[in-house]
């Protein structure tokens, strides 16, 4: 049977095409055309989710109870109470496409605030639901302490030339542990809710016209963490011009930075702790990941992930810079 064949067999669907979407980093994704609907049909990365049964049984009750105003839930198709099942020893889900909809790869103030009112609301409809029994979908994914020690046990076992050659970045990261730890700090010291932990540019869904998000999807992380985590990772992703970009180039986009700033009622220095902190844990995480030859994220060469490493930490150099010389905080 292939993987068609199963698509229609088990939700009883006629699948006419079947498209793979490359944009996701730990899930294989395909776009399931039907005579009648669009669906998103996704292979769960059980390396990265070990326990993908309960992930989906979390995910298929929250989406049930999520009362969202203003964006589009998530709406996964059960059979006979599940939406997760089974083929060639690999787990899979499928839901309803949010259509018509759109992601963005530029973005301007608009667009920036959009996006922040929309993760707002989203915030807001988790915190009227009680799940404080939700399980990390993966252990220990915010904590900040974990990354510190992988990347201190990659620098240890690491092959002697990909050493060599991350040793410069690994140098300049070594210099910014004690913001990795002040964020750190915050992560510990401030209250926890449920929040999405993976709201970046590419998980917001917009009208086609692009003025407009419509959803936030790809909710495999949402979990209980720091609000701010969730705030940083915006500045991480919408305030960066891309993690392609080389170290020459200006990274920072200080105008997204103060229009999202603008938008969240936050203490603004634990806000700039958070972008800062969470920026370099990035870059860490990279450079783990390229010490341990590539073993997590999707990759293009085997520099790929020493460049995003190297993107990532200047352009959390780039931030402060902007945060000391411009808006100079009283601390």
């Amino acid at each position: 049977m292939d993987l068609k064949s199963f698509v229609d067999q088990t939700w009883g669907l006629t699948c006419t095409a079947l498209i793979p979407i490359e944009e996701g980093l730990i899930n294989h994704t395909w776009l399931l055309r039907t005579p009648t609907h669009n669906y998103i049909l996704q292979k769960i990365n059980v390396v990265v989710f070990k326990k993908p049964e309960k992930l989906q049984e979390q995910l298929q009750a929250l989406s049930k109870a999520l009362q969202l105003t203003g964006l589009v839930p998530l709406e996964f198709i059960e059979v006979d109470g599940k939406s997760c099942f089974v083929f060639e020893n690999a787990y899979y889900r499928l839901q309803k496409a949010i259509w018509p909809s759109t992601t963005l790869k530029t973005i301007d103030v608009a667009v920036a605030a959009q996006a922040a009112s929309a993760l707002s609301a989203f915030h807001l409809a988790l915190d009227q639901l009680d799940f404080s029994n939700w399980e990390a979908p993966i252990p220990d994914f915010l904590d900040v302490q974990k990354r510190v020690t992988a990347f201190a046990a990659a620098k240890q076992q690491a092959e002697k030339s990909r050493l060599e050659l991350g040793q410069k970045i690994i140098e300049k990261l070594n210099t910014q542990l004690p913001a990795i730890s002040a964020w750190q700090a915050l992560c510990v010291t401030e209250p926890k809710t449920l929040i999405h932990a993976d709201p970046k540019l590419s998980n917001f869904l917009f009208t086609q016209d692009g003025k407009k998000v419509r959803a936030l999807i790809d909710w495999d992380t949402i979990q209980l963490g720091c609000v701010y985590y969730d705030y940083a990772d915006m500045i991480r992703s919408f305030c960066g011009r891309g993690e392609e970009l080389s170290a020459e180039e200006q990274l920072f986009r200080s105008d997204i930075f103060e229009a999202l700033l603008a938008c969240f009622d936050v203490n603004e220095d634990k806000f700039f702790i958070a972008a800062r902190g969470l920026i370099l844990v990035q870059s860490m995480r990279f450079l783990t990941d390229y010490l341990n030859n590539d073993i997590y994220y999707k990759v293009k060469d085997d520099l790929h992930n020493l460049r995003r490493a190297a993107n990532q930490l200047n352009l959390a150099l780039e931030l402060e810079a902007h945060w000391l010389t411009t808006r100079r905080p009283t601390q």
